[in-house]
This record gives C-alpha cells, structure tokens and sequence, in this order.
C-alpha cells in the first residue's frame, strides 16, 4: 500500500510542479455504479451518488494535466439482476470507493478562454485518461445476514469523455462520463468470501460470479469550473 501511494506521489508531484500560466480547479457530483460479480450488468445505469474535485494545469491549447479527487457510494443487489442465478444467490454489498488519479486532458476544440468567441464556440469536447488509486471498503451480506466485511487498495484507469462550456470569463461548466478499470475484483468482497469457502472445499463452485473478471465503476457527473491565469502565450498561433 505504501509503495502505490509513493509511485502516485511522484507522479502528482512531476505533473504539478513544472511552470505553467494557466489553471482550471472544479467541484462536480453526479451518479455512477459499480459492475461486477454482483447485482445488475449494465454498464450505465447510476444508482448511488458520488463526487469529485480536480485540478488542472494547462500545457498547450491542446493538452492539460489533471489530477481528480474522487469519491463514490456502492451499492449492488442480485435482487436487482436480470441473471436468475444472481437473483437465486441473493447477495448485496454496501460501500464507497475513494481514489485519486492523475493524467493527461485532450481537449478536441481549444480555445482561448481569455478571448471572447461567438456563443456557438464555447464548447470544446474533451478526453482525459491517467492512473490512479483506490481505496475500497464495505460490508457483504447474504440475506440479511452480513457475511464479510472488506477493504482494500488498488490501482485504477479512468478513461473519461465530456464536454465543456465556456460561460464567463473565470467560469465554465462541464458534463462528463467515466469509466474506471481497477486491477482487483474485490470491490464486492467476493474475492474474500469464496476464497474462505475454498479453503474448506477446493472443487467449490461460484455460481453467478467470474473471479477471472475485475471490477468497474462508472460515474456521470456535472462540474463548475474555475479558471483562472493567463493563456495569451499559448494561443498567438
């Protein structure tokens, strides 16, 4: 646990501490959930709110590096799976996931936000994709019946699509859309679970559940974004 936060540290600290003019910092919530080895399969389909803070520091009028804050309430049923063996198992986990990550923004449209541009200009697509990390935690239960409760750390990659509006001077506003890879599938504590039933019964199956799988999350969220410093240098093109 130590080593990923010192290799994230290094990371954060050579993004951040190179000279640059211009910043953008927001604050954003919205919805996400988690999939995996238990509740529904669909891959959008937010149930549990969750919020983020980031900073950015722009490179050129293309590239910014970013680092975000996030943190994400989790909750998944079988009871709410359209799989008959999940509805059967009848599992559920209640938890949260905080992470940080950095990386690179792509933006599709740069503009100058110092430069006043026709209102039909202000939007500008973007992309961002890094590493991260995550700590995870909850509770696992069967029935009403708690059966493990669960935490760990493990890396992630976000991979993000939004798009952003220009609505003053200092402010703008943004929608995105992420999803988060993570290098476990122990989100859910089944990892923890059917690996102390196993221990006991080698030849054990685990109906409804792919171990071989890792986890994901994916969040949908709107953000206020200040920006604040000059660009002027970047945009004489």
């Amino acid at each position: 646990m130590t080593r990923l936060h010192f290799i994230l540290l290094v990371i954060f600290t050579g993004f951040f501490n190179l000279y640059a003019q211009q910043y953008e910092f927001g604050i954003g919530a919205g919805g996400g959930n988690y999939i995996g080895d238990i509740g529904k399969e669909y891959y959008f389909m937010p149930n549990k709110a969750g919020g983020q803070i980031f900073f950015k520091r722009t490179v050129n009028p293309w590239f910014s590096t970013r680092l975000n804050v996030q943190y994400f309430d989790v909750f998944a049923g079988d009871f709410e799976a359209e799989s008959l063996g999940r509805q059967k198992r009848a599992m559920f986990i209640d938890g949260g996931i905080m992470q940080f990550s950095a990386g690179i923004e792509y933006n599709f449209l740069p503009r100058n936000p110092y430069i006043p541009t026709p209102r039909g200009q202000r939007l500008t697509p973007y992309m961002f994709t890094g590493l991260g990390v995550s700590s995870y935690f909850g509770t696992l239960y069967k029935g009403d019946d708690a059966v493990v409760d669960y935490n760990g750390t493990t890396l992630q990659i976000p991979m993000v699509l939004g798009i952003k509006y220009k609505l003053s001077r200092h402010f703008l506003i943004s929608i995105e859309t992420s999803a988060h890879y993570y290098f476990s599938d122990n989100l859910d504590g089944t990892e923890f679970y059917y690996g102390d039933q196993r221990k006991n019964d080698k030849y054990m199956r685990t109906p409804s559940t792919n171990l071989n799988s890792n986890d994901w999350f994916t969040f949908t969220s709107f953000s206020l974004i200040y920006t604040f410093g000059d660009l002027q240098c970047y945009f004489n093109m």
